[in-house]
C-alpha cells in the first residue's frame, strides 16, 4: 500500500510500485483493481463520481451520463486520490464544481487533484511532451490525447510547468469562476464573479458564439482594467485562445510572446 500522504509522492510511488511508464501501460480500471478497487457505472444525481471504502477494498462510482473517457479518467484517478490519501474517509462524492474547481476551498479536493494530475500526466514526461513548443490549443489538445485526460486538466498542469508565461480562465454563465496562472505572468488581478470582457476572444465565444480556430492578439486592458499594473503597459497585448467545455463553461487561455 502506498505509505506517502504527499499527493505528487504518492501518485509517483504508485507508478513505480505497478510498473506504470507509458499512458498506454495500463488504463485506470487496471490501476484501481491493483488496489482493491472496482469501479461501476451508475446513474447518479448530483455527482460525477464517489468513491465509498471497506476496509482495504472500495469503490469508484462514476456517473454514467459521462460519455467521454478522459474526463472518466480524470474522475477515477480523483477518487483513487481520495482513497489513498483520506483513509479517515469512508465514502466521498464528487460534484461536478468540485473536480473542475481546480482552488475549491479545502485541502482534501486540491490534493485529490493534485494526485490525479501527476498520476495522469507525471511531471517530468509533461515536461519533455512541451518542451520548445509554441504555446496553442493545439500543443495542448495533443498533450491531453497523449495522456489521455481533458484540455483544462493539461492546461491546468501548464501553468507550474510550461515555457510560457499564462493564465487560464474559467467561466460559466457569462462570470470569471476561477483562474491559474504561471508565477510570471504580468497581470494577475482578475475579479471573480466579474463579467465576460466583450472585447476579447472569450467575448465572442460568449456573446457571438463565436469560436476562433487560431490564436487571436487581445489587449490586456480589456482582460485586466483594474490591475494596477496596467497603467504602466496599457499597450500590453497577449494571445489569447478559447473553447467551450460545456453549453454553459468556456476555458480560455491566454499567453505571453
Amino acid at each position: 500500500m502506498i505509505q506517502s500522504k504527499n499527493p505528487k509522492s504518492a501518485a509517483i510511488e504508485l507508478r513505480k510500485s505497478i510498473g506504470w511508464i507509458k499512458p498506454s501501460d495500463f488504463t485506470l480500471v487496471e490501476v484501481a483493481a491493483c488496489l482493491g478497487i472496482s469501479i461501476k457505472e451508475v446513474q447518479m444525481s448530483g455527482s460525477d463520481g464517489r468513491i465509498s471504502r471497506n476496509g482495504d477494498n472500495g469503490i469508484i462510482s462514476i456517473n454514467s451520463n459521462i460519455d467521454y473517457q478522459h474526463s472518466k479518467n480524470f474522475i477515477i484517478a480523483h477518487e483513487i486520490g481520495h482513497f489513498l490519501l483520506h483513509k479517515e474517509l469512508m465514502i466521498c462524492s464528487d460534484t461536478r464544481k468540485t473536480l473542475s474547481d481546480w482552488h475549491k476551498k479545502g485541502p482534501q479536493e486540491e490534493e485529490a487533484n493534485t494526485f490525479a494530475s501527476e498520476l495522469l500526466m507525471p511531471s517530468n514526461d509533461f515536461k519533455r511532451e512541451i518542451e520548445g513548443e509554441r504555446m496553442s490549443l493545439e500543443l495542448i489538445d495533443d498533450v491531453s490525447q497523449y495522456f489521455k485526460v481533458s484540455k483544462l486538466s493539461a492546461f491546468i498542469k501548464y501553468v507550474s510547468l510550461g515555457d510560457y508565461p499564462v493564465m487560464v480562465i474559467y467561466m460559466e454563465d457569462g462570470v470569471v469562476r476561477w483562474k491559474d496562472h504561471s508565477s510570471d505572468f504580468p497581470f494577475q488581478y482578475l475579479a471573480y464573479n466579474s463579467k465576460i470582457p466583450p472585447l476579447t476572444v472569450a467575448g465572442d465565444c460568449f456573446y457571438h458564439n463565436s469560436i476562433e480556430s487560431e490564436p487571436e492578439r487581445v489587449d490586456a486592458i480589456e482582460w485586466f482594467p483594474e490591475d494596477y499594473k496596467i497603467k504602466y503597459q496599457k499597450d500590453f497585448q497577449f494571445w489569447e485562445q478559447c473553447y467551450k467545455v460545456s453549453d454553459n463553461g468556456i476555458v480560455s487561455c491566454l499567453w505571453t510572446d
